[in-house]
């Protein structure tokens, strides 16, 4: 399994190995948005289990619109705040690639948060208008390159999971300004953002990428070709992949589902822990597009927590088979952050077993972790 810790190269940085530890959201800021002493130490211990990239959960652009109630967000008045908390993980681990994950919640806000919606007449939510739009693109290039003052080696520009980014993307976005109906229009919000960062960023170096569901499974979703169908098309997704390496992008981050709405898809559980097969299959289907184009951009595929003790043997096959770049962990990082490092070590790993607890800490706006092997949060479930 020598693959697993093989180093890759990602624009002009090296990931020590192929291990991503991916955003998953602790709830756990103090006021202001800022990282909290217990947000600081979750990462300290993922730098600690030295995964090769570790991405900072769901940081929002703007301090409005949070999916949790304790979210983290980022401004020119918080970023010391971001700044401790790399300075924390780079004392503990300096090979580790630390991305920023950018996002806003939309239609995902909690109810505590302005909730948003992209199309009119979704009761509950208020309709965005064409400049709001426009406001919070410009919020998220502000974001990043906040994150890159802040120190973090580069961003996910998040446009997954059902957040105002996947919504925007979706055939079922049928806006009739520039940011909805035709497919140019709605991955207007993703060009323009990465043209924006791209002109104003100094550091050649930053890494830049984005998360995405390649299929949602819902109506008029990403990964379907028009706003009445349900069943699974990839034409646009894949069309996504080209528009992002023609941005000189470096990464996507195959995902899936809406963990809201199709969570099973996203996170499959024990009983539904086979539909992870679609996250392999999704992430050998965008390598073998971008191998055949002669792209550059790296693929990091999802949804590994799904096989527990059998993940490392599954991420040696997708690796060895060239069907990925990256395997990225989710609810693993919490049952145990110090994976790679024991399995490198031989030590014993506590596997994530799927029972769902850190997600039903979540729904419940409290701090979020591993109820199984971690005495505080299973206090508090």
């Amino acid at each position: 399994m020598d693959i697993l810790f093989s180093p890759l190269q990602i624009r002009n940085k090296t990931a020590a190995n192929r291990f991503t530890a991916q955003a998953m959201e602790g709830n756990d800021a103090d006021s202001g948005g800022i990282p909290s002493d217990r947000t600081i130490e979750r990462y300290k211990k993922l730098a600690a289990g030295g995964w090769g990239i570790v991405v900072v959960e769901a940081i929002s652009a703007v301090e409005t619109s949070l999916a949790r109630i304790n979210g983290l967000f980022i401004n020119r008045k918080n970023i010391d705040g971001f700044k401790k908390l790399v300075d924390a993980f780079r004392k503990e681990n300096k090979e580790g690639l630390l991305f920023f994950q950018i996002t806003h919640s939309g239609g995902q806000s909690g109810k505590f948060s302005d909730r948003t919606s992209i199309t009119q007449g979704n009761e509950g939510y208020r309709f965005l208008s064409s400049d709001e739009i426009e406001k919070i693109k410009e919020s998220f290039v502000e974001a990043c390159l906040l994150a890159n003052e802040a120190g973090a080696d580069g961003v996910d520009f998040k446009m997954c999971h059902g957040y105002l980014g996947g919504e925007i993307l979706r055939p079922k976005n049928t806006r009739q300004d520039k940011w909805g109906g035709s497919f140019e229009n709605r991955v207007r919000f993703l060009k323009e953002g990465i043209c924006e960062i791209k002109a104003r960023l100094k550091d050649k170096n930053f890494i830049l990428g984005s998360r995405i569901s390649f299929y949602e499974g819902i109506k008029g979703g990403c990964g379907t070709a028009a706003a009445d169908d349900i069943t699974e098309d990839l034409t646009e997704m894949l069309e996504i992949l080209r528009i992002m390496d023609s941005l000189d992008m470096d990464y996507i981050n195959v995902s899936a589902g809406i963990p809201a709405i199709t969570g099973a898809v996203t996170r499959p559980t024990e009983p539904s822990k086979e539909l992870a097969y679609h996250h392999l299959r999704y992430a050998k289907i965008a390598k073998k597009m971008i191998e055949s184009e002669g792209r550059k951009l790296k693929v990091i595929g999802s949804a590994y927590s799904s096989y527990k003790d059998k993940a490392p043997e599954m991420m040696a096959e997708m690796l060895s088979k060239n069907y990925t770049d990256f395997c990225g962990f989710g609810r693993q990082t919490f049952a145990d952050p110090l994976l790679p490092k024991k399995l490198l070590s031989g030590g014993k790993i506590n596997w994530c077993i799927l029972c769902s607890g850190c997600s039903k800490l979540m729904a419940r706006q409290i701090n979020d972790g591993c109820i199984v092997y971690n005495d505080y949060y299973r206090e508090l479930n």
